[in-house]
């Protein structure tokens, strides 16, 4: 049974004080989006920054007395005036903008970040169960791997971290980032306001809202989302696990391990990263050990919650990357291993169907020759792959029949598996 998230996300303020950031924080989000985007009605500016029109107006009447703003058009009273800036307020728009640039919606305070978090997270552990039933509704069109699916499950079930290993192409990085699946909704602020510093929490490149949530009479600075998955790969470096400024939305960033909260932080590609996987693990210690994190913004030291399911995926001899003290603190160790021959069979099927290409088991009988003559291991992304290079000829061919010949298997098996990525010198 799911969780009733509108139970945490804090009431819309309509007063200044309930807002637990300082007003001069969303009178200045006021100016910059006067200044950027031209004469605004406060009902617009409440729907930018996610504000109750009222304190909007209040914001306004202040900024009219000091002669900042003024109204310069629009029809009927109150919320429906446009309003925009008065040189004086021009100057002193365009001086915050050179020290804050951030524009969106406004951010909620730390200290009910951290309560909304924690709370959120908690009620989803007591209130969202993890079993065997979901884990076959979930992953009811998967093909093959069942034993590797239940560990996932387990693992998801506990909430611990895993090491995931296997050869390219058997689907780690899909298996994994599927896991997402298992979990429930999450609710994440917009941005964070950290002792006058903005943080940006939601990313709209991985964070997914949940579709038809109702947020009548809640405080819109908050967003319930799908539980978010975060991938990171060989690009990592240390220094992307710590708040960092992005220059494109004018603020903070939220280290990946932050935005992950609630749901799935995948470190792909291990051992492919920047820096030593040593350096890597070190760093995830503290958060996969105790689920929070120890970051600094602008000299202080903060406690945030990184409460997620880490997932180590790597297509690297395990053995000559990590240690046992490594392993020793990821209990689940899973191989994504080669699909046996039934597995195989049951992929070419469904990518066949797919395709609109006809199965034929003599076909597969010398395609698995085939590999045994090159002694060659089956890998579970093979089956789309070959079936693609068959139908792109077929319709290169114009050939209308949709029974796959052993010469077309044996032509896509030669363009995938090349006998050498070299050159070779041809002489008359």
């Amino acid at each position: 049974m799911g969780v009733d998230l509108k139970q945490f996300i804090p009431r819309q303020p309509d007063q200044p004080i309930d807002l637990k950031v300082d007003l001069e924080i969303i009178t200045n989000q006021v100016m910059k989006e006067l200044y950027v985007h031209g004469k605004k009605v406060p009902r617009h500016l409440s729907k930018s920054l996610k504000v109750h029109v009222d304190i909007i107006q209040k914001i306004i009447n202040e900024l009219k007395q000091g002669e900042l703003v003024g109204m310069v058009g629009g029809s009927g009273i109150g919320s429906d005036y446009q309003y925009g800036l008065y040189p004086k307020g021009t100057e002193r728009a365009k001086a915050i903008l050179e020290r804050d640039a951030y524009l969106g919606p406004s951010p909620v305070g730390f200290e009910e970040y951290i309560r909304v978090t924690k709370a959120v997270l908690e009620a989803n552990k007591k209130g969202f169960s993890i079993n065997m039933k979901i884990l076959q509704e979930k992953f009811a069109h998967a093909l093959g791997y069942k034993d590797v699916l239940m560990q996932i499950g387990q693992a998801v079930c506990a909430r611990k971290p895993a090491f995931v290993f296997g050869f390219p192409g058997n689907g780690k990085t899909f298996l994994c980032s599927s896991v997402v699946r298992l979990l429930p909704p999450m609710v994440v602020p917009y941005a964070v306001n950290i002792g006058g510093q903005l943080v940006r929490i939601y990313d709209p490149s991985c964070h997914i809202p949940l579709e038809n949530f109702d947020m009548d009479g809640l405080d819109e600075r908050w967003i319930v989302v799908q539980p978010p998955l975060i991938t990171a790969g060989g690009e990592l470096t240390l220094e992307d696990l710590e708040v960092v400024y992005n220059k494109k939305y004018g603020c903070f960033d939220a280290p990946p391990q932050v935005k992950a909260t609630g749901g799935v932080l995948l470190i792909d590609d291990l051992g492919r990263q920047r820096c030593s996987v040593e350096e890597l693990f070190n760093r995830f210690i503290i958060p996969l050990e105790n689920k929070v994190d120890f970051l600094v913004l602008g000299g202080q030291r903060m406690e945030v919650p990184t409460d997620e399911i880490v997932l180590f995926s790597t297509n690297l001899d395990p053995m000559k990357i990590v240690d046992d003290a490594f392993l020793r603190r990821l209990p689940y160790k899973i191989n994504v291993r080669n699909p046996f021959r039934e597995e195989f069979l049951e992929i070419w099927k469904a990518c066949a169907a797919k395709l609109g290409l006809k199965y034929d088991q003599s076909v597969m009988d010398h395609l698995f020759r085939l590999y045994k003559k090159d002694r060659r291991g089956l890998r579970a992304v093979h089956p789309r792959d070959l079936l693609n290079i068959i139908y792109d000829r077929k319709r290169f061919m114009e050939v209308g029949d949709t029974t796959i010949t052993q010469t077309e298997i044996e032509d896509a098996y030669k363009i995938y598996f090349v006998s050498g990525l070299t050159l070779i010198e041809t002489i008359e």
